[in-house]
């Protein structure tokens, strides 16, 4: 049967083979027609219903979207965002209006859709005013969305950037299946990681919106093709591919940061440590030549490369530290934070949350959905995986989460920082699944894919819009 080949292994590769990455990629050139097909299909499907999620929610009903069409905006209008600007209260809304709730954001995603916006000739969108100011009562219960009134017109412009946030997760999932196809001779397995990825209701709900979060996830996805390219055959032209990525990361989100732990996981894999220490800093340079700019305007404007100071002061005037408006962010207890709070948080926000995060699945589903994600990677026990392709994918999958570790010793946090790495974590459940009967290694997608219908007709078709 096709779904029981098996994955490049130590049957294929010796630890002290040197593999050729000409025959491990262009091997797989010889795909059968029907594995592209269900690949075609799974991005279609994903398209679909990421689709009809943006289409169906009125303009600003996602979390921080205002602010990251502000940031857009301002480079549109000619002008550069920033925390610098002075803070002041909105009666209307209670809260206080900056230069937008997302100027501490790096810059790469905003820079590439004014050039879109620019492109296409859409005049600058109006600022969050006239009927969103006023706050639905019915929000706070869970039963609405943020907003009291909504304007099709606005919704109908703001469509223009939501729908090429749909083509970066499209993307995103054709480079998970990339990706996946580079380690295992199984034509199905990069099709089961690609579903998991195009099939996560958190996933859709993210990249139906206006978030730097879409760009992200396909930077990467496109690090853990070329980590893998490096791994298969270390060289420092591949090593400068995945410094890039990285450099292009930071300058898209800092939370990427301790993906620097991937550069060093797999510069190990290199021959000899005088190849090793010139490869990771072949990495490390590629990234600053790529980020440098950025990290250097931030010491100008802000006294620190990574504006951690002035980006606590200013998140902690709009009250986006999940503490009250001009308090600072403080943890009281660590350890239990480490150990409890967050894994709790992850699992929580893992699978699906939309809109303002008012949208949540019940405990049960969550906790369901965590029993059958753990299942699969059991499946990897026993499994003889090439060593070099299991480091890659677990250096990135424990940096992606590291983010999420990091990022809640500093603000409020998600478990979407961790979806960077999202492609490795996918990877993994693939391989993890691959001696599987074949539709049973599609039954996790499968769950995803109904879990995310039925939020679209429960949280979406379902709730009544002003």
């Amino acid at each position: 049967m096709e779904g029981t080949v098996p994955s490049v292994t130590a049957e294929r590769l010796s630890e002290n083979e040197q593999p050729n990455v000409e025959e491990e990629s262009e091997g797989k050139s010889t795909t059968p027609r029907r594995v592209w097909l269900s690949l075609l299909a799974v991005i279609a499907i994903f398209v679909i219903v990421a689709t009809v999620v943006a289409v169906k929610t009125p303009a600003y009903e996602a979390a921080d979207e205002p602010g990251h069409v502000q940031n857009i905006e301002t480079l549109v209008s000619g002008h550069w965002y920033g925390m610098n600007t002075p803070c002041r209260l909105d009666p209307r809304i209670g809260l206080l209006q900056c230069s937008g709730d997302e100027a501490n954001q790096a810059p790469l995603y905003y820079l590439l859709f004014a050039g879109w916006q620019r492109v296409i000739g859409q005049p600058v969108l109006p600022s969050l005013s006239g009927p969103y100011v006023k706050v639905n009562p019915a929000f706070f219960r869970g039963e609405s969305g943020l907003f009291l009134n909504h304007s099709p017109a606005t919704h109908r412009i703001l469509l223009l950037l939501r729908l090429p946030n749909v083509v970066l997760g499209a993307l995103t999932v054709l480079f998970t299946f990339l990706a996946v196809r580079l380690v295992t001779a199984d034509a199905w397995t990069p099709v089961v990681a690609a579903s998991f990825v195009a099939f996560l209701p958190r996933m859709v709900f993210l990249t139906s919106f206006v978030t730097n979060d879409n760009l992200v996830d396909l930077l990467g996805a496109v690090l853990t093709f070329l980590a893998l390219r490096y791994a298969l055959s270390p060289s420092g032209r591949r090593m400068t591919s995945v410094g890039i990525v990285y450099g292009l990361l930071l300058t898209t989100k800092l939370t990427t940061l301790p993906l620097v732990v991937v550069l060093v996981a797999i510069a190990f894999l290199a021959p000899g440590w005088k190849r090793r220490i010139e490869h990771f800093g072949i990495g490390v340079f590629s990234a600053l030549i790529v980020s440098g700019w950025y990290l250097i305007q931030n010491i100008v404007r802000y006294g620190d490369p990574l504006a951690r100071r002035t980006s606590a002061h200013y998140l902690s005037l709009l009250g986006a530290l999940g503490t009250p408006i001009g308090k600072p962010y403080i943890v009281n207890d660590p350890l239990r934070m480490i150990v409890i709070q967050i894994p709790q948080r992850i699992v929580q926000t893992f699978w699906y949350v939309s809109d303002w995060n008012q949208f949540l699945w019940p405990w049960e589903v969550n906790l369901l959905f965590t029993l059958a994600f753990i299942g699969t990677l059991i499946g990897l026990i026993h499994r003889r995986i090439e060593r070099r392709v299991l480091v890659t994918f677990v250096a990135i999958s424990l940096a992606a989460l590291l983010s999420v570790w990091v990022v809640a010793f500093q603000t409020f946090y998600q478990a979407k920082y961790a979806f960077v790495g999202l492609p490795a974590i996918a990877g993994l459940v693939a391989l993890g699944v691959e001696r599987w009967r074949f539709l049973a290694r599609f039954l996790l997608p499968a769950m995803m894919l109904i879990g995310t219908l039925v939020a679209i007709q429960i949280d979406v078709l379902a709730i009544r819009w002003n």
